[in-house]
């Protein structure tokens, strides 16, 4: 395995881990920011949306780069 297949496994593992993340529900981080800091201010449904896209897209590119990768990968001796 060379430095790009790690690489390229590395970039599906980040991309894992950012679908897991898109996939918590709201209550829960409110619940954890709640006992983190009682003081601050509630966070917009609109702003756990914009998160959750953001982090499937990342991930889909994540994914892509990997594919496009492995594929380079594959081609050098």
């Amino acid at each position: 395995m060379n430095a790009l297949d790690k690489l390229n496994v590395l970039g599906l593992i980040l991309a894992a881990v950012f679908l897991a993340m898109a996939c918590v529900k709201a209550d829960r981080v409110r619940a954890w920011r709640e006992r983190f800091n009682p003081g601050a201010e509630e966070v917009p449904d609109s702003a756990f949306t914009v998160t959750r896209i953001m982090f499937v897209v990342l991930a889909g590119m994540l994914i892509y780069m990997a594919i496009q990768g492995f594929g380079v990968s594959a081609g050098q001796p």
